[in-house]
């Protein structure tokens, strides 16, 4: 049977949008000893911006991490393989999400696991067959969002409000 965890409390979601193990989302990143582990994906030099994206180092595998003037802004997880594989419960490697959800999970199944007040949009690319689905904590300026395609989650961030509406990485 699928998991079924209640709706979030917000004070807990707060607690689970707000960092992955030590990287906490706004916190200054690229100067200390240990983000060298980290490897950056050529953003900056890429899009001659102040973006970065991020992954290995302390986070788990299939997660990256959006840098914005050298502050954690978000993370990501985007499944593997074709988007859209309806994926029934999370896989054993995958990576702990907030709210228990993973990328290939059933969309109304993932809209019951978020708090109240989630806000469905049509996907930039793929509706009318995918949509955003984004719940904002107003008082700790977090926010997740999730893609979906023909029901299926497909892509799962989270961080800083205005980082999780950046629809192609840093742009």
């Amino acid at each position: 049977a699928p998991d079924t965890a209640p709706p979030a409390a917000p004070e807990d979601a707060s607690a689970q949008l707000a960092a992955v193990g030590e990287l906490r989302v706004g916190a200054p990143f690229g100067k200390a000893p240990g983000d060298a582990a980290f490897k950056s994906a050529g953003m900056r030099e890429a899009m001659e911006g102040d973006c970065e994206y991020y992954d290995r180092g302390t986070l788990p595998e299939g997660m990256s991490m959006m840098v914005i003037a050298d502050r954690i802004a978000r993370f990501d997880v985007h499944g593997e393989g074709d988007p859209g594989v309806r994926v029934d419960a999370r896989p054993a490697a995958a990576p702990v999400i907030p709210f228990g959800l993973w990328v290939g999970m059933d969309a109304a199944e993932a809209k019951k696991r978020l708090p109240a007040g989630v806000v469905v949009s049509p996907h930039a690319y793929v509706s009318p067959d995918g949509d955003y689905l984004t719940w904002t904590d107003k008082r700790a300026n977090l926010a997740l969002r999730l893609e979906t395609l023909n029901g299926v989650v497909t892509s799962i961030y989270w961080g800083q409000p205005d980082a999780v509406e950046l629809i192609e990485g840093c742009a």
